[in-house]
């Protein structure tokens, strides 16, 4: 078929139709009637000469030929997007954007509190919607489109389309409760592993660097409680004698608050680097430089 005879606008009908799965919604998302809607979908049909929706009971389901259209025509129309409005001045006072961002909690926990206030403060009518990273990795939720950027440990390969910048280093420390025997001993690997630990996994699949640098040296500790959260380890060691090795800066955090004490890592321990990621079809987008810029601002003040 001849682009030509096709109307950009069923493009655009398109992505509100198989994202929302429902007609009506659809065209009020974008502002068209009902009526309207079902002819652009019908018209749609036609181009694609597939069905694209079809009534489930009481829903609309996707066909696979959509769900596999989606994402490209997606992206097509966020290019045009950027290239209309590429000398666009962004200015964040007026906007009333929305921004999805996908962060792994250790981020969410050191950023948030100090992205949050500044955001609010310069762009008052703007929306974060805040989506966490954990069974499904920052790098593949921005590949597919599902948030606007990710802010979390990147794996070695990232595909070439997907940018990215570190934002900090993260390393380790351990962390106990006051008085625990730990702390009058002299701080070797072998009393480190004499005590039960606490273990961190954000998600089922996740290794630990604590145990795999340990394994990495031909040793493993005793891990009495494996949790996917990391803060509420603090509530956690009060009243016993287990051992927590935590990323430093929220282990220094608790530590002041709670008068926790914390101690060196005795065996070494690669940190880990959180880094910000986006698609490239952002790259120039005005409102998202915006966005990276303050993002990497407030990271260098942490």
């Amino acid at each position: 078929m001849n682009i030509n005879s096709i109307d950009l606008n069923l493009m655009i009908a398109f992505d509100a139709l198989i994202t929302l799965r429902h007609v009506t919604k659809a065209g009020e998302t974008i502002g068209r009637s009902q009526p309207a809607m079902s002819n652009a979908l019908a018209r749609l049909r036609t181009v694609f000469q597939d069905q694209l929706l079809i009534k489930s009971g009481n829903h609309m389901k996707p066909t696979p030929r959509a769900l596999e259209l989606l994402p490209q025509i997606q992206l097509a129309l966020k290019h045009l997007e950027n290239a209309i409005n590429s000398n666009i001045k962004f200015n964040p006072s007026d906007t009333k954007q929305n921004f999805v961002i996908a962060m792994v909690e250790n981020a969410a926990f050191i950023l948030l509190p100090l992205l949050t206030p500044y955001l609010f403060k310069n762009a008052p009518n703007i929306k974060i919607d805040i989506i966490g990273v954990t069974n499904i990795r920052g790098v593949k939720l921005v590949e597919t489109e599902r948030c606007d950027m990710a802010i979390d440990l990147t794996p070695k390969t990232v595909p070439r389309q997907i940018k990215k910048v570190r934002l900090y280093k993260e390393t380790f420390i351990c962390m106990t409760r006051p008085d625990h025997p730990i702390l009058s001993m002299k701080p070797t690997l072998e009393n480190y592993l004499s005590f039960k630990h606490i273990a961190v996994h954000p998600s089922e699949s996740s290794e630990s660097s604590v145990d795999n640098a340990l394994k990495s040296i031909g040793q493993f500790r005793h891990v009495a409680i494996k949790s996917p959260y990391s803060l509420v380890v603090n509530l956690m060691i009060n009243d016993s004698d287990l051992v927590a090795t935590l990323p430093k800066r929220n282990a220094l955090f608790f530590s002041s608050k709670q008068n926790l004490p914390t101690f060196e890592v005795p065996f070494g321990i690669p940190g880990f680097d959180v880094n910000m990621l986006w698609h490239s079809s952002l790259n120039d987008d005005p409102a998202h430089k915006w966005l990276r810029m303050v993002v990497q601002k407030i990271a260098t003040n942490i």
